[in-house]
C-alpha cells in the first residue's frame, strides 16, 4: 500500500481537491433547484447553502480519496486503468469532438423537441449558470462523477462479470468492459433522475430524455476510459458542460 500511495498520491491529491472545491460549489447552487415548498423545509431544517456546501464539499471529497483507491486497485485488475503520462494527440481530439458534440446535445435536443412537450424544461433555462455554478459542474461532474461511475463502477463491474463469467481468462474479455460500461452508463443516467424529477417534473418523456443524453454520454465516456484512459473521460465530460453552459449564456 506505501508503493500504491507513493505512485498515486498526486492523482488521489487532484481527485480529492476537486471533489472539496465542486462539492462546495455544487452545495452552494443545488439548493435553488428545489421546488419552494422542499427548500422552505430544508432551511426550517437549518439546513443553509454554507452548511450544505461543506457537507457537499466532504462528500466530493471522500468520493474522490476512497472510490478512487478503490477504482485504480479494479482498474489495474481489470486492465481498465492506464498510467497516462501525457495527453497522445489522436485520443484527444476525438475527446474534444466528443466534448463539442455532446455541448451541442445537451442543448439542442430541448430546444428543438423535448422543449415543446415539455414547458418546464424551457423554464429550466430562464436562469443563466453563474460562475459557482460552472466550478461545481466541471469538477463535481467531470472529475468527481467520472471517479464514481467509471473508475470504480465501470471498473467494479468489469471485475465482478469477470470473475462470474469468465474467470479463467487473464483479462476480462471485451465483451465483459462492453457491458460493464453499458451497466455503468445505465446507473450513471440514474443517478441523475432524482434532481431531474426535481427541477422539471415527473413523466416518461423526462425519463427517456434522462436515459437518452446522460445515458449516451455515460457510453461515450466510459468509451474514453476504456479505450484510452480516465483523464480522457473527465476531459470529455467537463467538456461537453464548458460547451453546453457557453451555448446557454450566449444563445439561449
Amino acid at each position: 500500500m506505501k508503493q500504491f500511495v507513493k505512485k498515486y498520491w498526486k492523482t488521489l491529491l487532484f481527485f480529492a481537491i476537486a471533489g472539496l472545491v465542486g462539492g462546495f460549489c455544487t452545495g452552494l447552487y443545488v439548493l435553488d433547484g428545489y421546488p419552494p415548498e422542499m427548500q422552505e423545509e430544508v432551511l426550517s431544517q437549518g439546513l443553509t447553502p454554507t452548511i450544505m456546501a461543506i457537507v457537499t464539499a466532504m462528500q466530493g471529497a471522500g468520493y474522490g480519496i476512497v472510490l478512487g483507491v478503490i477504482g485504480i486497485l479494479l482498474g489495474k485488475k481489470t486492465g481498465l486503468w492506464k498510467d497516462e503520462t501525457h495527453f497522445a494527440k489522436k485520443p484527444l481530439l476525438i475527446t474534444i469532438a466528443i466534448a463539442l458534440i455532446g455541448g451541442l446535445a445537451l442543448i439542442v435536443p430541448d430546444l428543438l423537441f423535448f422543449g415543446k412537450y415539455n414547458e418546464a424544461i424551457m423554464n429550466s433555462y430562464d436562469a443563466k449558470p453563474t460562475v459557482v455554478y460552472i466550478i461545481g459542474a466541471l469538477l463535481y461532474g467531470g472529475v468527481i462523477e467520472e471517479v464514481m461511475l467509471r473508475l470504480f463502477w465501470m471498473s467494479l463491474i468489469a471485475f465482478i462479470l469477470w470473475k462470474l463469467f469468465a474467470r479463467k481468462a487473464e483479462k476480462p474479455t471485451l465483451a465483459i468492459l462492453v457491458a460493464s460500461n453499458i451497466i455503468a452508463a445505465l446507473l450513471f443516467a440514474a443517478g441523475h433522475l432524482p434532481a431531474t424529477f426535481m427541477m422539471i417534473g415527473n413523466s416518461p418523456l423526462i425519463i427517456f430524455r434522462c436515459f437518452l443524453l446522460n445515458g449516451g454520454f455515460g457510453l461515450l465516456f466510459g468509451y474514453l476510459y476504456r479505450k484510452h484512459g480516465l483523464r480522457y473521460s473527465m476531459l470529455a465530460h467537463a467538456g461537453c458542460h464548458i460547451v453546453s453552459k457557453l451555448i446557454w449564456i450566449l444563445f439561449v
